[in-house]
């Protein structure tokens, strides 16, 4: 997949992605320590790079980040599955995933909430870019409504923006998506009720 015309690929964008750029114009802070999970061609990776960011790229396939690697070295491209992770405890200020939160199977959700979690700093940002149950694409990954996210994530992330957007990449059509601001919980404890309060908010209930 990733040794031939990866340009072509549907989610291959080589600009930052343009929800995530708006949220780190928003908060302000250009520096610190960033996690692309699920880095594929590697182009987000290397566009927080040139920001000024610290960044790690990670990737299950082995062809993706060798092919990352060689586009830059400015960024710290690793082999690494998020389910059975190598990465640090705490090790990252900011997590974006464009692409992999969406593809697992539904046992391991619950898994990759808790890890990402793990290797969030205090009070760090999980950026999230999903597929959403709007878009009408039937061989796609898996998609999430609002509300999904809510009770995944909930537990262990203080949801901060959930936005209707699209998947930016080569289709003709950007597919509907779902872009998720969060904020590490101090604790897996965090009350549902003001989550639950926000997800209604949002959807007009």
């Amino acid at each position: 997949m990733y040794h031939n015309e990866v340009e072509k690929l549907p989610w291959y964008y080589d600009a930052l992605d343009n929800d995530l750029e708006e949220e780190i114009r928003i908060l302000g802070v250009m520096t610190g320590r960033f996690l692309d999970l699920g880095t594929g061609p590697g182009t987000q990776a290397i566009q927080l790079s040139k920001i000024g960011y610290s960044v790690t790229g990670t990737d299950i396939s082995e062809g993706a980040i060798k092919r990352a690697r060689r586009l830059s070295n400015k960024v710290n491209f690793k082999v690494d599955n998020i389910l059975e992770t190598q990465l640090n405890e705490e090790e990252f200020d900011f997590i974006f995933d464009r692409g992999c939160f969406h593809v697992l199977a539904p046992e391991n959700r619950r898994d990759y909430v808790k890890t990402v979690h793990k290797v969030l700093a205090k009070n760090g940002f999980l950026f999230l870019k999903c597929f959403s149950i709007k878009e009408p694409m039937t061989e796609s990954p898996y998609k999430f409504s609002a509300k999904d996210i809510s009770s995944l994530f909930a537990r262990y992330f203080n949801i901060l923006k959930i936005k209707e957007t699209v998947y930016q990449g080569t289709l003709e059509t950007w597919p509907k998506a779902l872009f998720v601001v969060m904020k590490k919980s101090p604790s897996h404890i965090q009350p549902y009720a003001d989550q639950l309060h926000f997800i209604n908010l949002y959807l007009g209930i």
